[in-house]
């Protein structure tokens, strides 16, 4: 077998990142763009020593989970990689995929993975989404004229940084970011305000975000561009509070002209507060432009819920005088703050200066006294003050991609927690790193929560208790 050769395939289950898992002549083959339970016509596109990878470039008989996807283009972006499958059929596969890892990866086998908490809204959901400027991604049989071809606010096609689907609809965040994301589009071309180009190191505009709050409504429009043009933000700032007034802040963030990112190093505050409140079980949020806050709110809510219930029926045995919580990689302070009442004390460890002064603020906000924000680098692991080693420590955890330092790890052996709370978007590292930890702890609670309905991700959160 050799690349771009045939193959007749029908395919098993949906494995990671969206590939279909089949075999020919014992060999595993790996198909994209196709469903499980499904015969395709698929053609080779790598062969590796292990495996095949290939692409069905033809359905002979579809599964009977494929529907029409709603938006045309799926299947360029690379945004809903599962708009295609029936939402119920979504979260039987998402399943599996923690079940795969916990087996695969954790060598973990005797844990029950109930399906996961379905979100409340299977679209629209999106309380965050990031737009970029680029040049315009070519349709077959679209016409654009020149300007058009060098101007495009959208998604990236996976693979082509370089281009940018000019969207005039999205179907994860709300029809007011739809919206104020056209309007703003068709502005800045209009005038015609250029672009950024890495290449040129030109231009000015790099992205556009646009944040909702889910239970105060307040919105935030933030344009990242290389410099400030205060003449531009100033006429565009009274163009969106004439047409768009739920609007309640703009703000301008400058990111330099010579990275492709769009981190941005200063914002502008050009009307409002600078930034939106959310509330969650009673508490108030300030997010800023950089602020880390899960994208589902309704979800992010059955996720904290899961840990409040498990805290309330712990408090109910034990006195809570004795117990201190310890957060790791504490952002800007949701989770610890919410918890704060079931605690003497509260310890949050971040990397981010940013996230612990918004963080402070929270706590503040919200009247919270018995917490401590740490700086700390936790590739470099953590350290505890003497003073806290005789106290019931409960660990709450909700690493990056990448899972958790070995560092961190050891750290954690030595404090022998009571329990821990293990959240993360990364089913594969996270059963890589309770692998290191089963030999102390036992699982007593597995749930998958879907965060991201349409899409092959999934947030899966785990208690561990000492054994």
């Amino acid at each position: 077998m050799r690349k771009n050769d045939f193959l007749y395939l029908k395919t098993e289950k949906m494995i990671n990142n969206g590939f279909c898992l089949a075999r020919y002549n014992g060999k595993i083959v790996l198909v994209n763009k196709c469903l499980p339970e499904e015969e395709v016509l698929a053609k080779i596109v790598k062969v590796r020593r292990d495996y095949i990878e290939a692409e069905a470039i033809e359905i002979i008989e579809s599964s009977k989970y494929r529907i029409e996807p709603k938006c045309k283009y799926f299947g360029l972006c690379g945004g809903c990689k599962l708009q295609d499958i029936l939402y119920e059929k979504q979260l039987e596969i998402k399943k599996e995929f923690v079940n795969d890892d916990f087996i695969r990866i954790g060598k973990i086998q005797d844990v029950e993975i109930p399906l996961p908490i379905p979100s409340k809204h299977d679209y629209f959901y999106r309380n965050k989404m990031e737009y970029s400027f680029g040049k315009r991604w070519l349709f077959t049989n679209s016409e654009y004229n020149e300007q058009e071809k060098k101007f495009a606010l959208g998604l990236h096609i996976p693979g082509q940084f370089e281009k940018v689907i000019h969207l005039d609809k999205c179907y994860l965040q709300s029809e007011f970011s739809n919206n104020i994301r056209n309007y703003i589009g068709d502005y800045l071309f209009e005038r015609g305000v250029k672009i950024h180009s890495l290449k040129e190191r030109e231009g000015l505009l790099k992205a556009l975000v646009v944040r909702e709050s889910y239970h105060t409504q307040e919105k935030m429009i933030n344009l990242i561009t290389t410099k400030y043009d205060e003449n531009l933000m100033v006429n565009l700032a009274n163009k969106i509070k004439a047409k768009f007034p739920e609007v309640t802040t703009f703000v301008n963030s400058i990111s330099d002209s010579k990275i492709s990112s769009t981190i941005s190093n200063e914002s502008i505050v050009v009307f409002g507060k600078g930034y939106i409140i959310e509330k969650l079980f009673g508490y108030e949020f300030e997010i800023y432009p950089n602020t880390f806050f899960q994208t589902n709110t309704p979800q992010a809510e059955n996720l904290f819920s899961l840990i409040r219930n498990d805290l309330s029926k712990d408090t109910a045995k034990n006195s809570s005088s004795n117990r201190i919580l310890i957060d790791l990689y504490s952002g800007v302070g949701v989770l610890c703050i919410i918890l704060s009442e079931f605690f003497d004390k509260v310890l949050c460890f971040e990397e981010v200066e940013q996230s612990i002064i918004s963080a402070k603020r929270n706590a503040q906000r919200n009247n919270v006294k018995n917490i401590k924000f740490i700086k700390q680098n936790l590739l470099d692991g953590f350290e505890l003050d003497e003073s806290f080693f005789n106290k019931e420590k409960v660990i709450i955890i909700d690493p990056p991609r990448a899972g958790l330092s070995k560092n961190v790890i050891q750290q954690i052996k030595t404090l022998k927690p009571v329990k821990i709370y293990y959240i993360s978007c990364n089913p594969a590292t996270q059963a890589r790193d309770i692998a290191y930890l089963i030999e102390h702890y036992k699982i007593s609670a597995v749930q998958p929560v879907d965060m991201f309905p349409q899409t092959y991700h999934i947030e899966n959160f785990i208690i561990l208790e000492k054994k």
